[in-house]
């Protein structure tokens, strides 16, 4: 596919062009890894027709002078995360499928454990608000939450050099620029991906896109620097072409032809 300047409406057409290719299949044909697989793809490929949805929807009702600029910059860095996890995983679905199912249990208890914890805090509200989830939710399920942390606790730790035992901060164990780097993603990461989570974690660079200040002093905008709705609609179709293509190939829904046929623009 030659590399050439589009437009951002013509960047937009390729996103909506994209979710019309995807949506010619209710649902993915099952896998031969097993049930596991086929789910974790299943709920990828929905997430992130989601993701693109919203952004059109966004734009097409607000407007390129109104476009929430900042929000759309989340979802298309929802979309890279789940692009990176889904090559991570297929890389070897049927340990991979089951270690990040299994994973649950683990967030179950960390969530169980913070309740019960802040159910003795010094701040009235929270004490209450947590003694009641922790009576609602919790509580009838705490022996059964501490059995299947237990059970699946060995495959979340690891030992350091002076073995010393830690539990895995996420599933994998490994950190999303590491996972990246894995399934070729590298490149993506250090340029796309670390401006993305400026927006996230509402640095500079928000401040940078939609503060301004003039004679009255400083003044909050909704219209962002020129190219960055055109950037919200290019990382989007970028990021969900190369989903695509990888579901396409595990699960022989659509070929890479297909993808790269939503990026011809010629007479559109």
């Amino acid at each position: 596919m030659a590399i050439r300047a589009l437009t951002v409406e013509q960047h937009e057409q390729v996103v909506a062009r994209l979710v019309g290719l995807a949506g010619r299949v209710e649902s993915l044909p099952g896998h031969a890894t097993g049930i596991e697989y086929t789910s974790l793809m299943t709920c990828f490929l929905f997430h992130n027709m989601s993701c693109a949805k919203a952004i059109l929807a966004l734009h097409q009702s607000m407007g390129a002078d109104s476009f929430p600029t900042s929000a759309g910059y989340g979802l298309v860095r929802s979309l890279f995360e789940a692009d990176v996890t889904a090559h991570y995983i297929s890389a070897e679905p049927l340990e991979r499928s089951k270690r990040y199912i299994d994973f649950v249990h683990v967030l179950n208890k960390r969530e169980m454990d913070a309740c019960a914890k802040h159910r003795t805090s010094k701040n009235d509200s929270w004490r209450e608000g947590m003694q009641l989830a922790w009576n609602a939710h919790w509580a009838p399920r705490e022996e059964e939450v501490n059995r299947r942390y237990a059970a699946v606790l060995p495959k979340f730790q690891k030992t350091d050099r002076k073995g010393k035992v830690s539990e895995y901060r996420n599933w994998s164990g490994k950190d999303i620029r590491t996972m990246a780097a894995e399934v070729d993603h590298e490149e993506a990461y250090d340029v796309f991906y670390s401006f993305l989570s400026s927006f996230a974690h509402a640095d500079i660079h928000l401040a940078d896109r939609f503060l301004r200040v003039g004679p009255a002093g400083p003044k909050w905008s909704m219209r962002a620097d020129e190219f960055d709705v055109g950037n919200v609609f290019r990382y989007a179709a970028t990021f969900l072409t190369c989903f695509l293509d990888l579901v396409g190939a595990q699960f022989q829904t659509w070929s890479e032809r297909d993808t790269r046929s939503c990026w011809d623009t010629d007479g559109a």
